[in-house]
């Protein structure tokens, strides 16, 4: 339903001055939903009424998407014929003002504006170049550059340029050490800052903030200029003033001496926009806008979890799409799509709502687009593990998860790439027929492929890869409605590569893949990616960028979180749904955001109530109809498949077309008992309809439905959460019985670290200890490696005096250090200062400790129930009452004592010495080394028993093979499998 739009007739006087003003600078202030962009469209068709040419006014809007739907209005508001329409987003007019006069300006004619993205791998490419010495990386350089590039162009909003920020910090006074620090990391800082434009200045490129910065001291000091501006556009007219950068406002400011007339639009409470405003034009008119146009139903939900919060919104939009409300009318908004907006996603998908997320990192999680990225990387780095189990168990390869364990085997033992371990298990007996097949169609494509990646451009091979490999063939014949979506992602994927092409014209296919996958881990928008709505599907977007957009429903999620909701307007004409969760990601309680509260408490005043969402586990019910379209679309790729292989029959052509008409037949089982009458039970209706398929079905079809767990899935309406529509998709893998880590005996084994990781993540666990997919140390892992290693070869070759004790310390992490191959860049030095530091603690505590070492690297095996729990302890103290101290070394991070409350791996330690060892430890420690503190964890009555529950219940899991993802911003991160987990795509 289109907004209600303001008439002259019915608005006040007010609105209708600011329509027809014509001489001097006027403001109109309103709050969110009273008009004020449409008061600008109807204003330019006035002026155009009146005899002004549509081409004499400048318009300016904060945001693209913004200003294209003002221009939308404008052409469709304002009469007659027209050269042009100047309306456009600050960066657009900016750049294209500065275009018409480089030389004037001092620049490149031909000068590029680069983006984030952009920016950050021409930084990468030159990190050496950068002072980072006293910021710390991490082994992460793409994410520090990134929050340092964010920084830069904040800066450059404020018109505060490096040397400005240098000066700053030599002034400012330090008390102590730590402030002394801070700035000394300023001002280097500063010296990155300058680099950084001097780098850009060297390509001939400038960022979006040089864009403005260049326009203004061009209006400044070309007054022949901007006079020419001025006699070009009689009429300036600027919306979202308060959205407008100080760097942005000086060039109205400048354009304002040569040109008088200009009407400006705020919102109400901007005290900033609105004081800029009065104290540069203190005799202009201000116009209050009152009446609202936009009084949406407001609605509250409070929801059990993230889950819950998103099939609720899948079911309100699919009930209000069945009502006739046109998708790309329902808007989702959540703080960040890269965390927030998987979830939804996955819930419209289930229910076959088309689903358009935007967002800086929306491109790069869809997941044909993380298939052709996958490929990309394997190509240019056949050690890429991660990238080749993805492109070796998607589409068109489709490698069982048994076979890809026994190739990860294989990789391990023979310490080869996953492209070596798939020549390897050509010849193994290992492997079936069926699947050596299909390792050899992954071998013929990846040849196919590496043959030529040097030899072409990368925008040209990366189009052919994606139809060499079949990418967008597989999605021509998917029956989903987001099937245009997905061709879209390839599409603009190929688009990026033509962009970098031209940026680059003697770059790399590998440069290319360098800078993609710089880009997709720090989140970064490329220039290119930003693409038009979606027509035909529901909108997700962050709520920072729905300002000055409207749509006939809003669901706003994640208000547990505390932000800048007050930004959010009044988006919704017809209903607003303010959502928040009870519990997070780990299942703790999650409170209402302060501005949630202070909505529900003035709606409560009203008769309002908050909704209460239950997670629900999609029995027959709830899932009959999401079932059979998820089911309807692999119908139609089994059958794409079956059919290519009846042209090229294999060994396993039979196989493949039987399967392909057993889930075919499938369907018509779900498609029966969704419109099955009366009250026949879901039980009683599947013996019915497998009765009747067994009559149709052959010997071979029907132990192909005997196989499915289909019947169970719709049987079981009160399983756990998580198995879904999983159940369903994995219905053709074998077990994974035989890939978990066992000892000699059969029995599970696990350590502290493995029940870590499944507790944090059962699918990373799956990753690392079932697949046992290889992984590079990170920095992090090969620092704290290290510093283990320098600790025990102390400790086993003490000094043979206190004078000695800090200089063999030394002596054993030099050595150490050139071993293991760290070298000389910011990041490793970095390490290597906190080391120096860490290690003169370290002495500093040993001279004084009471307790005496007996044991390092102690290992220890015992078991709990029918589990082994095995690992080491990095050092075992006698202290001097006779009692034991266990200590874990730990490199990360420091956590109190509060922290430690729940602590798992020193209560296990302490059973373990128990169990294991005959003894007694009742005190257990982290020694955070670089900290030089040594943190007691906590000891409880209890110990034993929430251990030896865990152990049971980690165990229980991993042998009924529950994987399921627990997606949480703090950990996927930091994940080494983003790339192949299905939780990370939306």
């Amino acid at each position: 339903m289109p907004e209600e739009q303001p008439t002259l007739d019915s608005a006040l006087s007010g609105r209708q001055r600011a329509v027809e003003h014509d001489r001097g600078p006027l403001l109109a202030v309103g709050a969110p939903g009273t008009g004020k962009t449409e008061l600008l469209a109807r204003r330019l068709a006035h002026l155009a009424t009146a005899g002004t040419r549509p081409e004499r006014v400048l318009t300016i809007a904060s945001s693209r998407t913004t200003a294209a739907r003002l221009r939308s209005r404008c052409e469709a508001l304002v009469p007659g014929s027209f050269e042009e329409l100047w309306v456009g987003s600050w960066d657009a007019i900016g750049e294209r003002l500065l275009r018409e006069y480089p030389e004037e300006a001092g620049l490149d004619p031909f000068f590029d504006v680069l983006g984030r993205a952009e920016r950050l791998a021409m930084m990468l490419d030159r990190l050496e170049r950068l002072p980072l010495r006293r910021h710390e990386i991490r082994g992460n350089p793409a994410g520090l550059l990134a929050r340092l590039l964010a920084r830069i162009d904040d800066l450059k909003a404020e018109r505060v340029g490096p040397t400005t920020l240098a000066e700053r910090a030599e002034a400012a006074s330090a008390e102590d050490e730590a402030s002394r620090e801070a700035l000394r990391r300023e001002q280097e800082f500063a010296e990155l800052y300058a680099t950084h434009d001097r780098i850009l200045a060297e390509t001939g490129s400038l960022d979006r903030g040089d864009v403005f910065l260049a326009l203004d001291c061009l209006l400044v000091e070309r007054p022949d200029v901007r006079r020419a501006i001025g006699e070009r556009w009689r009429y300036l007219m600027v919306d979202e003033l308060e959205e407008a950068s100080p760097a942005q406002l000086a060039v109205v400011e400048s354009l304002a001496a040569d040109n008088p007339n200009q009407v400006f639009v705020a919102e109400t409470g901007h005290d900033e926009a609105l004081g800029w405003f009065a104290e540069r034009f203190p005799e202009a008119e201000r116009v209050e806008l009152e009446e609202r146009f936009r009084d949406p139903q407001l609605s509250f939900w409070s929801c059990a979890n993230e889950r819950a919060q998103a099939q609720a919104t899948a079911r309100a939009v699919e009930h209000l799409v069945a009502g006739g409300t046109a998708p790309e009318e329902i808007c989702v908004l959540v703080a960040d799509p890269a965390q927030g907006g998987g979830a939804v996603a996955a819930a419209m998908e289930e229910r076959g709502i088309p689903f358009h997320l935007f967002g800086p990192s929306a491109l790069f999680q869809r997941p044909e687009v993380r298939d052709a990225i996958a490929w990309l990387r394997v190509l240019a780095d056949p050690d890429d593990s991660s990238a080749a189990a993805r492109a070796l168990t998607r589409p068109p390869v489709e490698l069982r998860s048994g076979d890809l364990a026994r190739l990860t085997t294989i990789a391990r033992r023979r310490k080869q790439d996953m492209v070596a371990a798939c020549e390897a298990a050509l010849d193994s007996p290992q492997f079936q027929p069926e699947a050596r097949e299909r390792i050899g169609s992954f071998l013929r494509l990846y040849a196919g492929a590496a043959a030529v990646m040097e030899e072409r451009r990368a925008d040209v091979f990366v189009r052919r890869l994606i139809e060499q490999v079949g990418l967008r063939r597989q999605r021509l014949f998917a029956a989903q409605p987001e099937v245009a979506e997905r061709l879209l992602g390839l599409s603009r994927l190929a688009e990026l590569a033509t962009a970098w092409t031209r940026r680059e014209p003697h770059g790399s296919t590998r440069g290319f893949v360098r800078y993609l996958s710089a880009v997709a881990e720090a989140g970064a928008e490329a220039e290119e990616a930003e693409e038009p709505p979606a027509p035909g599907a529901v909108r997700g977007m962050a709520v920072a960028a729905v300002k000055g957009l409207g749509f006939d429903h809003v669901f706003v999620l994640g208000l547990e979180e505390e932000g800048d909701w007050e930004r959010l307007g009044w988006p919704a004409r017809n209903g607003l749904v303010l959502s928040r969760v009870e519990r997070g990601p780990a299942g703790e309680a999650a409170r209402p955001s302060r501005y949630y509260e202070q909505a529900l408490a003035k709606a409560e005043t009203e008769g309002a109530a908050e909704e209460i969402h239950e997670e629900e586990l999609f029995g027959p019910a709830e899932g009959l109809h999401a079932t059979y379209r998820q089911l309807r679309e692999q119908v139609l790729e089994a059958s794409w498949r079956a059919g290519r292989e009846l042209s090229e029959p294999r060994l396993d052509t039979a196989i493949d077309v039987n399967r392909a008409i057993a889930r075919y037949l499938e369907l018509l089982k779900l498609a029966a008992l969704a419109q099955r009458p009366g009250e026949e039970t879901t039980a009683d209706a599947i013996d019915a309809v497998n009765g009747l398929l067994r009559q149709v079905a052959t010997p071979e079809q029907q132990a192909e439905l005997d196989a499915s767990a289909l019947d169970a899935y719709l049987l079981d309406s009160e399983r756990e959460q998580g198995r879904r529509l999983e159940l369903v998709a994995a219905r053709e893998e074998p077990s994974l019985a035989a890939f978990l880590p066992r000892r000699g005996d059969g029995r599970l084994s696990l350590s502290a670290s493995d029940l870590s990781l499944y507790l944090t993540c059962p699918l990373k666990y799956k990753f690392a200890r079932v697949f046992g997919i290889p992984q590079e140390p990170t920095i992090n892992q090969r620092f704290g490696i290290l510093f283990h290693n320098v600790l025990e070869r102390f400790h086993k070759e003490p000094p043979e005096n206190e004078s000695e004790g800090l200089r063999l310390l030394n002596r054993l992490f030099e050595q150490g250090w050139r071993r293991t191959g760290f070298r000389d860049s910011d990041d490793e030095l970095q390490f290597r200062d906190r080391a120096k530091e860490a290690l003169r603690l370290y002495w500093e505590n040993e001279r004084l400790a009471e307790g005496e070492p007996v044991w390092l690297e102690k290992k220890f095996d015992f078991k709990v129930g029918d589990h082994h729990v095995r690992g080491r302890v990095d050092r075992v103290d006698r202290l001097p009452d006779g009692d034991y101290e266990l200590i874990d070394y730990k490199t990360g991070e420091r956590k109190s004592e509060e922290d430690l409350d729940d602590d798992l791996q020193l209560a296990l330690y302490r059973m373990a010495a128990r169990e294991a060892w005959g003894i007694e430890a009742s005190t257990g420690s982290y020694y955070y080394v670089l900290d030089g503190d040594k943190v007691a964890a906590p000891t409880k009555p209890d110990d034993a028993e929430r251990v030896e529950r865990t152990v049971l219940q980690v165990g229980e899991g991993i042998l009924g093979q529950d994987f399921e993802p627990r997606p949480s911003p703090k950990v996927c991160s930091w994940c080494d499998y983003r790339l192949i987990c299905p939780a990370a795509e939306a």
